[in-house]
């Protein structure tokens, strides 16, 4: 085996980020390029050409003439492309927030009951049957549907492959059986799309000469199939077992990742397998939690009120109380009508003012999904931060707050490209065991202790938070809900 870099992709919802690293999991370089969303009402899309072209861009920054030893890709999940027999987008990618096909995932629970991962058009399997229907002359020429991460494993090898780990994630999938459930490959004729199933580890082509001409990536790199952002964000901080810490993985939504037993179920969470044998992840998600910090910043274009010392400059619990829910909700009401929600407004609240409350509104959601874990038997004693979020002293300082429990930054810190970056390690031998991935994630960058006059004020607040958080199961579409992504595009 060489000593080239180790290459982590990463398909985020607004970027995608390429991380190198060395065979002993330094980081050497990395590089994001954004895309767009294009919104419409409860629809969301990218265009998946988009996401090749970004990883195009960034790999060739940051290999330049580098050798490369692996690669491997993480992606939002479930967002699915449909393709054509030569790889070409035949319709734009339904993402992960495209809530369209609720109708769909009636219908498919009506079939499969029992599927852990529940009717919601989050769950990605709705979106077949969708895309059947309302895009049925695309699919008249579409040979796969693929995950994000699948597509740009076929844009670099030519194979087209859906990791186990986005499988799991999906609505109808049978763990026991590695497979979707016959019941609905049956009742599902669009279930054909789906591509084989093939571990997360699995090697599953190499690079071809038209991918390294594009992309700087040596012609025959092993490619490995990878996984969902949160099985990268687990490996990079080094929660590989069941009693490892809880990890926080804040970019465009805030996720809680958590190591549990094979076939765990915990009602209103996201389940998936882990990349690890008889691991699964139990999984919490606030939909807008680092969309809504980024929105609140744009609102005043003189300065960064994202600022560390003045947020935190502030009395806490600050003025207002903030349901930081701008467009619908996950765990644990999977509510899509759900909305912001800010109590306590006056004309003396300023910018700084607005940004605490939606660091702490997330957070008090954190507490919420904390709670139901510890209620199910989990111990929460810690967390370990990475993505973008994980930058704001701030918010983590009030995460560890508001949780009571010490939180970390790792001193990779940069989210799941680089633990797709140790996965390509794993998959290839150049890591012999987790242990060696443990040993990589240790080192740290910054630590937080909980405040326990703070945390007390901070349970004090919950019961408000909570209120409010309950007006939104009165709010629906027809009570004139407009479209949740208009200002996210």
């Amino acid at each position: 085996m060489t000593s080239g870099l180790l290459i982590g992709i990463d398909v985020g919802t607004s970027s995608v980020k390429v991380v190198a690293t060395d065979t002993c999991g330094q980081r050497i370089a990395d590089c994001s390029v954004r895309y767009p969303t294009a919104t419409d009402g409860a629809g969301a899309e990218q265009d998946a050409r988009s996401w090749w072209a970004a990883v195009a861009r960034a790999a060739t920054t940051v290999i330049g003439s580098s050798p490369v030893t692996a690669v491997a890709v993480t992606s939002q999940a479930p967002t699915l492309v449909p393709i054509d027999a030569d790889g070409t987008p035949t319709a734009p990618a339904l993402t992960w927030l495209d809530r369209r096909a609720v109708n769909e995932a009636n219908r498919i629970a009506d079939v499969v009951p029992e599927s852990r991962n529940g009717p919601d058009p989050f769950f990605g399997t709705a979106k077949l049957p969708w895309l059947a229907s309302h895009r049925s002359s695309a699919m008249d020429k579409t040979t796969h549907v693929l995950s994000a991460n699948g597509f740009i494993v076929q844009q670099l090898t030519g194979v087209a492959v859906l990791d186990d780990t986005t499988a799991s994630l999906m609505q109808g999938f049978n763990d026991q059986e590695t497979s979707f459930d016959e019941r609905l490959l049956k009742a599902e004729p669009s279930m054909r799309y789906l591509p084989r199933i093939v571990p997360s580890s699995a090697v599953v082509g190499w690079v071809t000469a038209e991918a390294a001409r594009v992309t700087g990536i040596p012609v025959g790199t092993p490619v490995v199939a990878g996984g969902i952002d949160s099985v990268g964000s687990a490996l990079e901080a080094g929660t590989l077992e069941v009693g490892d810490p809880l990890v926080d993985m804040t970019g465009f939504s805030s996720v809680t990742i958590l190591a549990v037993p094979r076939g765990t179920y915990v009602p209103g969470f996201i389940h998936s397998r882990h990349c690890v044998p008889d691991v699964d992840l139990l999984i919490t998600a606030q939909v807008t939690a680092g969309a809504t910090v980024d929105w609140i910043n744009n609102l005043d274009t003189t300065r960064d009120l994202r600022d560390d010392d003045a947020i935190l400059s502030r009395d806490r619990p600050g003025r207002l109380t903030m349901v930081p829910s701008l467009a619908g909700e996950r765990t644990p009401s999977w509510n899509q009508s759900a909305r912001g929600i800010i109590d306590g407004i006056d004309l003396a609240i300023d910018g700084t003012d607005l940004m605490l409350a939606a660091m702490e509104g997330n957070a008090l959601a954190l507490a919420q999904d904390v709670a139901a874990l510890r209620d199910h038997g989990f111990a929460v004693d810690r967390a370990i931060s990475t993505g973008g979020g994980a930058s704001s002293r701030a918010w983590l300082a009030i995460k560890s707050d508001v949780l009571g429990i010490p939180i970390v930054r790792p001193a990779s810190g940069h989210g799941a490209a680089q633990g797709a970056a140790a996965l390509a390690g794993l998959a290839v031998g150049v890591y012999g065991s987790t242990d060696v991935l443990r040993q990589l994630a240790g080192a740290v960058e910054a630590s937080y202790q909980p405040d326990p006059a703070l945390t007390k004020k901070y349970a004090e607040r919950l019961p408000r938070y909570t209120q409010l958080t309950g007006m939104n199961s009165s709010r629906s579409q027809s009570h004139g809900v407009s479209d949740p992504f208009s200002s996210l595009a």
